[in-house]
């Protein structure tokens, strides 16, 4: 709940929304409570007090029509208001008397006894003072609950009716003073609530408007090659408030991959100019009498050379890669276990090449992705032991898989394989620059490679470039 309520208040229609709530909870209240709690408005009242004037209406009526002709009120226990009302309370009572007629429904003294009323009509005022008209009405004049009477007496024409016990509203009391009072509130607050709801609406719209714009940034962000920060992110048609973070990040983007440049022009330069000094080197090797300091020295100037290469290798995969074009996968890796095998055979090695397909289109640049074959089986190579197999496969699905059946690669240094300059045994030769390449030209043909436990033991490297070769001009 807390995570929930800490999110809305970092949201930007969070806030929105907080802020609506609490402007809405002010203005309800200065614009329709305070009302109410200064006006009581016409037509509206307490439940019970309605259904007490349901029954005053209900006997009012039935006692007019018999003072104006008698049988005409009709049938007072079958009046569904006075049956609703009776429903809902136990004790409710009424009585009525009209033109010496009585009707009465329940127990107890009518209040025509206890108060009098009887004997005042039996005085006939009316008709020893002609032009005299008696009328009295009394509220609550006794329990149990709402009580009413009303007595009525001019030229001889006398009419009487009374109630009692009303205790509980009914239903359609309620319902009605509920609808009342709903239609007061809105008749003062209806306005406020439908202009805040409209405003409320077209600050979502704008909002939710700006909001896509960021995402869409945010998408761009998710896939910025780190490799290759040429394009920034567009400044225009963002909100001002955004704007200044945007290019922030575009001056922290140039500035990275002004740094990058730097440091792969370093390399690459450096790894060029050693190149032309180790030529000489070796060649001033060559003409030194035969002997063991001269096999040494011959075999460290070809390290430091294959150093070289393999760096000026990484750094063009980045920074000048060669268009791509179509090109044969089994011509490239059958040539890629060929320049390999005399390697192996000298070592007691077996290089086994198999292939499902004879032909498998490819849209690449060949010399990478022979490069990069060849790296993945030089290092199965360098791990097995003298009499062990080392199977290159190729898969009718582009999948190029390498299987040796060396030591294995343990499951924690997976993650940093293909890091730069990595190396898992010091008494291997190599600078760990061969699968660093591998990943590098994967990634440049936006292709996968995956590590895996072989059959037989050992490792199995799978590379898979892009086969769609008809997705490609």
């Amino acid at each position: 709940m807390g995570l929930t309520i800490r999110s809305l208040y970092r949201s930007m229609f969070g806030q929105l929304a907080i802020i609506t709530i609490l402007f809405v909870g002010f203005g309800v209240y200065f614009f329709t409570l305070r009302p109410l709690l200064s006006v009581e408005p016409s037509g509206v009242a307490d439940p019970l007090e309605i259904t007490a004037s349901s029954a005053s209406e209900a006997l009012g009526r039935f006692a007019f029509a018999e003072r104006e002709q008698a049988g005409t009120g009709g049938d007072l226990e079958a009046d569904p208001v006075l049956r609703d009302i009776k429903a809902h309370n136990p004790q409710f009572r009424y009585f009525v008397r009209v033109q010496g007629k009585e009707f009465r429904s329940g127990e107890g003294t009518p209040f025509f006894i206890s108060l009098a009323f009887d004997r005042l009509q039996r005085q006939n005022l009316t008709a020893a003072y002609p032009g005299l008209c008696l009328n009295s009405t009394i509220n609550d004049p006794g329990g149990p609950g709402r009580s009413f009477l009303a007595y009525a007496d001019c030229g001889g024409q006398a009419s009487y009716y009374e109630y009692a016990g009303i205790e509980y509203a009914t239903a359609s009391a309620a319902t009605g003073s509920v609808r009342l009072y709903g239609k007061f509130i809105w008749s003062y607050g209806g306005i406020f609530l439908f202009t805040v709801a409209a405003a409320f609406v077209v600050f979502a719209v704008i909002l939710l408007a700006n909001v896509l714009r960021i995402r869409r940034v945010a998408a761009l962000a998710r896939d910025l090659d780190p490799d290759n920060l040429g394009e920034l992110f567009p400044e225009k048609g963002l909100p001002l408030e955004v704007a200044p973070l945007v290019s922030a990040l575009n001056q922290m983007i140039l500035r990275v991959d002004e740094a990058q440049r730097r440091q792969r022009f370093f390399l690459s330069a450096a790894a060029h100019e050693m190149r032309t000094p180790l030529t000489v080197l070796r060649t001033r090797l060559e003409i030194m009498d035969d002997g063991r300091l001269k096999e040494k020295l011959i075999s460290d100037v070809r390290r430091l050379t294959d150093l070289a290469n393999q760096l000026l290798k990484l750094m063009t995969i980045g920074e000048a890669p060669a268009p791509l074009k179509a090109t044969d996968l089994v011509t490239l890796t059958g040539r890629a276990v060929g320049e390999r095998e005399v390697v192996a055979r000298r070592r007691g090695l077996d290089l086994v090449f198999e292939r499902e397909v004879t032909r498998y289109d490819l849209w690449a640049d060949p010399s990478l992705v022979e490069t990069a074959i060849g790296n993945v089986i030089d290092n199965a190579l360098s791990f097995s032991a003298e009499g062990q197999r080392v199977v290159v496969r190729l898969d009718k699905d582009g999948w190029v898989r390498v299987r040796d059946q060396g030591p294995g690669i343990p499951s924690e240094q997976i993650k940093t394989l293909f890091e730069p300059f990595t190396r898992f045994s010091t008494g291997r030769a190599g600078y760990g620059l061969g699968l660093a390449i591998v990943k590098a030209v994967v990634d440049r043909h936006e292709g996968a490679v995956k590590i895996g436990e072989g059959l037989d033991g050992g490792a199995e490297v799978a590379l898979r470039f892009d086969p769609d070769i008809s997705s490609r001009p």
